[in-house]
């Protein structure tokens, strides 16, 4: 007699290895093409929504209690929420459309994505896209709101013709120092990255005079717009900046690494942009 296995002992089953040259090549071509059939927004347009877009849309998703995930259930929810985000762009030696992609994260089932401000400050671009995780590709059709200062930039993705919500992540209500937490990012284009650490501390920025939430999990460049996250699955902040500690300077050299700070923006920062 066979012997069954109850839904709570089953383990889920393992995800494909991702292919990071694939995902790279998939994306200069599908946002490529996305350009080169109309489906793409304007990028000066795009560019003018960055410095003036305020919004009145409201998220449907709203902050609430959500139960905790296991590890294998939350990477599931947050690599689906996840974008490859970014833009095509041609360079002076050939006529080839280069792809140039960063992170960003959906917090909404229409649509609604937050990045960093930086990823769409790029009037060179030809388009700027998305791919999710399977490998579908969007355009992005407008900005809603952005801060410069805060390095945050919330945009609107134009639903492909069967018109399917988008898979999401809810925005967190704030969490305190010590929570643990998880990135999901692409540093150097090793995709769909994840790193486990804590909140270390909420602090405001010298150079900026934002507020900005310090964390211990791991990123790298490559990772902009990503997101950071709980064991709820709620989006807590959006990646930013490293910033690397040596205790010694000689001859102009930094020497003797003791300490590399990331530093990310709260989702404080991202609700302020809907509440304007």
């Amino acid at each position: 007699m066979a012997l069954g296995i109850s839904q709570e002992t089953a383990k889920p089953a393992l995800l494909p290895p991702v292919n990071d040259n694939a995902i790279r090549v998939t994306f200069e071509k599908k946002v490529t093409a996305l350009m080169e059939e109309g489906e793409t927004a304007d990028v000066e347009a795009l560019l003018a929504g960055l410095k003036t877009a305020r919004t009145d849309t409201k998220l449907t998703a709203l902050p609430q209690s959500y139960p905790k995930l296991s590890d294998a259930e939350f990477y599931r929810k947050a690599r689906k929420a996840t974008l490859v985000f970014g833009r095509v762009y041609q360079c002076d030696k050939c006529d080839k459309w280069h792809g140039s992609n960063a992170g960003a994260v959906i917090i909404d089932p229409s649509g609604i994505a937050v990045t960093n401000y930086h990823v769409m400050d790029h009037l060179d671009s030809g388009a700027f896209g998305a791919m999710n995780s399977d490998g579908e590709a969007f355009a992005v059709e407008e900005v809603l709101a952005a801060s410069k200062k805060d390095d945050l930039a919330v945009v609107r993705l134009k639903k492909n013709a069967d018109g399917a919500d988008f898979p999401f992540v809810p925005l967190s209500k704030g969490d305190p120092v010590g929570t643990e937490i998880r990135v999901v990012s692409h540093p150097d284009g090793r995709f769909y990255t994840l790193s486990e650490g804590i909140i270390a501390r909420y602090f405001v920025d010298k150079k900026t005079k934002t507020n900005r939430v310090q964390i211990t999990a791991d990123y790298a460049r490559g990772s902009s717009g990503s997101g950071v996250f709980n064991m709820r699955g709620e989006l807590i902040g959006v990646v930013a900046a490293t910033t690397s500690i040596y205790y010694s300077r000689e001859k102009g050299r930094s020497e003797n690494l003791q300490m590399v700070v990331k530093s990310c923006i709260p989702v404080a920062s991202v609700h302020a942009l809907f509440e304007k």
